[in-house]
């Protein structure tokens, strides 16, 4: 039995994680990829800060998968394929997709009864991280709307 390991967390509950790591994983890509085409200043720092908060999701998700014994399992994937979006509604349309995506994960996690406090609370403070996240761009997205009707 290895000592550094805190705690082994239930085989539901580690799978769960794993999905939500590679989903993060995923995401950021995509994230960095999109804002790669975004000829929008704000919008594209908006949708970095995505990416960036999706990768410090994604590496306190590791260390805990670490500290519960399950960090051979963390396997980073590669996605092949870009986005590309003609405009801004569609890559806001897009990021809201993604967002959907990831609270599901993260909900599917926090409604696990076996799940950990600690990592409860973390789960929790990563979930709200990325709500705040996806109102800054619907809040931008709204100003950006609410500027082109006035011109």
């Amino acid at each position: 039995m290895n000592d550094s390991i805190l705690f082994k967390a239930p085989s539901a509950v580690s799978k769960k994680m794993n999905r939500l790591y590679q989903l993060l994983i995923h995401e950021k890509s995509l994230f960095e990829q999109v804002a790669g085409h975004v000829t929008d200043n704000s919008l594209r720092c908006t949708i970095l800060s995505l990416a960036q908060q999706s990768n410090q999701y994604a590496a306190e998700l590791s260390c805990c998968m670490q500290s519960t014994g399950e960090a051979g399992k963390l396997i980073e994937k590669s996605y092949p394929g870009t986005h590309k979006f003609p405009d801004e509604n569609k890559v806001l349309a897009w990021c809201s997709s993604n967002e959907r995506k990831i609270v599901i994960a993260y909900r599917k996690i926090l409604e696990d009864s076996a799940l950990y406090e600690g990592i409860k609370k973390m789960m929790r403070y990563q979930l709200n991280g990325i709500l705040s996240a996806s109102v800054q761009l619907k809040l931008l997205s709204s100003l950006k709307k609410r500027h082109h009707s006035t011109i």
